[in-house]
């Protein structure tokens, strides 16, 4: 080590400094700012303990944590293929890839100077530079078929330590981009952000009843969910085979979105099924009056779900059982915002007759533009409830009518706050069919996480290419399951993991100079839920000496 000055505006600054020698070249492996003549005097001086610099240490230790209990790197060091070479290997690297994403969407051009700035500084040693390329680099070693044996391994060692599934819950979402030149990945479709101007990519992700993820796939933007579910399900088949587990003892969990005669009798040949059907098939379900309806269960907000169950119901050809499930909240919010959405469709109606009718100069609105203005101003579920057009008189005069169908529109509010739910599990109780669909939202929530910056976010996109964002969506994944399994060993109930992370957010390490004038890394103190977490994953063993 060495020292170093650097004036700044006319101060003498001093830091030290450590070089080493790498591949036949000198790289600085070290650079700590001690500050000015007058700071260095008062830390010599002092006969306390001073704290030298902190480090967030939390998230990196539970993320170790998780990789030594799930073999993370491990795994990935047996699929991919590296020539021998000191330094990190290519599970170190992923590894550490998802560690800056959690810390803050690291792009690959920021991740060096992160990981400076981080304790893992302390515990790995990088024998080469962790530039843009080199992490691209790395993350192209993670082919399809990589990706694939990982996973499965990973399954495998989760059936181990005794997570074996039995219920997969399947669901898809979509995610923007910025990138205009992409490949076959990167499409415009129908993106759930309502970001239409903007290429996006599909995410297809399964998940088990311990709310781990368990299959991952990435899917071009354009492409729609009941084809994609297609290859998915396919995919699911193998590796609960190469698993060895029993596809007739798990039940598959989807919505509506990929119901059709195809993926139904193949998902009824091969395991059991849960589903959801769209309002416009739920008519004579939804019409049985309340008083038939029975309390089946309160859900984590303390709303009464209530249930209808029908047996023996002919769907996609093959008989079913049907639980129509009830909650009043629900009911209130779909109804109010029906009612404001109603208002404004036939506000928006009037007002498009105005531009029709008027005169002067401009552009004149046409009978074809005045339709399609009218179509985009009623929601696709709304649409039913109204009678609805554009005519055009002898005279060229444009006639522009919306106008509410009275049965079809208590025929909606009927629908509101339930949700059609079958299932071939007919001898299940009418209640664990009801909690079996709800048990969705686990999904949902990962999906929020994804598109959250709290978390592991997808976006943004640092990659456009097909393989990196194949990886860079994979390593999201990863660092999910990883969370969510730092979750279950916690066994706190009712803990999220915003909070987990908020939790470990505050657990941190510091260098010290002590009363022997040696420097030494120690834990700081923390808050109580804190420490818990810090004591019950031991976290302690990954303090650097």
């Amino acid at each position: 080590m060495h020292f170093k000055t650097k004036k700044i505006k006319g101060h003498t600054y001093l830091s030290i400094v450590k070089n080493k020698r790498i591949n036949g070249r000198v790289e600085r492996t070290l650079e700590m700012h001690v500050g000015t003549a007058d700071k260095l005097y008062q830390i010599l001086t002092s006969q306390a303990n001073i704290k030298v610099v902190s480090f967030p240490f939390g998230k990196i230790a539970a993320l170790l944590h998780a990789d030594e209990r799930l073999h993370f790197t491990e795994i990935v060091n047996e699929y991919t293929k590296r020539r021998k070479q000191p330094g990190l290997t290519v599970g170190q690297f992923l590894l550490l890839l998802i560690a800056g994403r959690s810390e803050g969407a690291h792009s690959r051009r920021r991740i060096n100077a992160w990981f400076k700035g981080s304790a893992l500084r302390f515990l790995w040693t990088p024998a080469y530079s962790l530039s843009s390329q080199n992490c691209l680099n790395y993350m192209k070693k993670l082919t399809d078929n990589a990706v694939e044996d990982i996973e499965l391994n990973l399954a495998r060692r989760l059936l181990e330590l005794g997570y074996s599934p039995t219920k997969l819950i399947f669901d898809t979402t979509n995610s923007f981009t910025y990138i205009e030149k992409g490949e076959k990945l990167l499409k415009k479709g129908n993106s759930k952000q309502k970001r239409f101007d903007k290429n996006i990519v599909g995410v297809g992700l399964l998940v088990d009843n311990y709310n781990l993820p368990f299959k991952s796939e990435v899917y071009p933007g354009n492409e729609h969910d009941a084809e994609v579910f297609v290859g998915v399900f396919k995919k699911v088949c193998e590796r609960l085979e190469q698993l060895k587990v029993d596809p007739s003892t798990v039940t598959l969990v989807f919505d509506k979105g990929v119901n059709s005669d195809t993926n139904i009798k193949a998902v009824v040949d091969k395991m059991h099924i849960v589903g959801s059907l769209p309002r416009d098939e739920t008519t004579k379900y939804c019409a049985a009056p309340l008083d038939e309806f029975e309390d089946l269960y309160e859900d984590n907000k303390e709303h009464m779900i209530k249930g209808r169950r029908f047996d023996d119901e002919e769907l996609f050809g093959k008989k079913f059982t049907i639980v129509i499930t009830y909650n009043e909240a629900s009911y209130k919010r779909q109804k109010e915002t029906y009612e404001r959405g109603k208002q404004k469709i036939l506000a928006n109606t009037k007002e498009l007759q105005r531009k029709a009718t008027r005169k002067g100069r401009g552009r004149k609105l046409t009978l074809k533009g005045a339709m399609n203005q009218l179509v985009d101003s009623i929601p696709k579920q709304y649409r039913g409830a109204f009678d609805y057009g554009v005519t055009k008189t002898p005279d060229g005069v444009l006639n522009i009518h919306c106008d509410v169908i009275p049965s079809a529109d208590e025929e909606l509010h009927r629908s509101f706050g339930k949700v059609a739910v079958f299932t071939d599990n007919k001898e299940w109780p009418t209640t664990q069919i009801a909690q079996t669909y709800n048990s969705k939202s686990s999904i949902e929530d990962d999906f929020k996480w994804l598109n959250d910056k709290v978390l592991i976010p997808l976006k943004p996109f640092f990659v456009r290419k097909d393989i990196p964002v194949r990886v860079h969506i994979f390593l999201c994944v990863i660092g999910l399951l990883m969370y969510r399994f730092i979750l279950i060993e916690l066994a706190i109930k009712n803990i999220s993991p915003a909070r987990l992370v908020e939790n470990l957010n505050q657990i941190k390490i510091a260098i010290v100079k002590t009363t022997e004038n040696k420097a030494d890394i120690v834990v700081e103190e923390m808050p109580k839920n804190a420490a818990k977490i810090f004591a019950t994953l031991r976290l302690d063993r990954f303090v650097p000496n």
